[in-house]
């Protein structure tokens, strides 16, 4: 090849070099995981020759620090640590596992709530067959009070209907009573007059006797006093 060439050449190369240098320096950032790995270590630079740093386990969060060489990410992770790990141990979602201890981890308390919930709902169903069977045996009394007082109310409509039948006749009864009472004051009232007329009948009847007798007697005294007086008697 000529120097003419080569020259020709030497840019073309270093544009190429600066192209794959720029896109081997690519930044990345935002929030990652370790992916679906049992463990991997973060490392103090780019490559497996550099120091291993601190282990990283499956699900754990680490921050995108923007530089990027070749297939390795610059990471911070923990209390601010910062370290280099390989892109395909990453995973822009939260691992399977993780998710899955998290949702085993909810189910179990879920399941805890609700055996709680269950023997919960369950004393309380309890306290309320308690309570149904208390109310149900006030229901059985409350009903044969009411058949008592039914019954009751039937005699006591009966014998109201004997008993409004025996007032009507004592009210027609008590009208007779009272009419005949009326009619027997009115007969005793003439009997009273007859009485009264009957006394003054016989006062005057003795009244006259006694009259008579007196002037009988008087007659009587005339009557002897002549005779004797015939017979030539005197009587001083």
């Amino acid at each position: 090849m000529s120097l003419k060439k080569s020259s020709l050449l030497l840019p073309f190369i270093l544009a190429m070099l600066f192209v794959f240098t720029a896109g081997s320096r690519a930044e990345e950032t935002g929030t990652r995981y370790i992916s679906d790995r049992i463990r991997v270590y973060a490392r103090a630079g780019a490559g497996t020759e550099y120091k291993l740093l601190t282990p990283l386990k499956t699900g754990d969060q680490v921050t995108l620090l923007g530089d990027v060489k070749d297939d390795w990410v610059h990471i911070r992770y923990g209390k601010n640590r910062e370290g280099w790990i390989q892109k395909r141990f990453l995973t822009a979602t939260e691992p399977a596992a993780k998710r899955l201890a998290r949702a085993q981890a909810r189910i179990a308390t879920l399941e805890q709530n609700n055996k709680a919930r269950i023997a919960s709902l369950t004393e309380t169903n309890k306290e309320y067959r308690k309570g149904n069977t208390a109310l149900l045996r006030e229901v059985k009394e409350l009903r044969a009070k009411l058949r008592k007082v039914e019954k009751k109310y039937k005699t006591l409509l009966e014998e109201s209907a004997d008993f409004l039948a025996l007032k009507d006749k004592y009210q027609k009864l008590a009208a007779e009573n009272q009419t005949r009472k009326e009619h027997e004051d009115l007969l005793m009232a003439e009997c009273d007059k007859l009485r009264t007329a009957y006394k003054i009948k016989w006062f005057l009847s003795g009244g006259g006797v006694l009259l008579v007798g007196f002037f009988i007697g008087i007659l009587l005294e005339v009557f002897r006093n002549r005779k004797k007086k015939k017979g030539g008697l005197t009587f001083s």
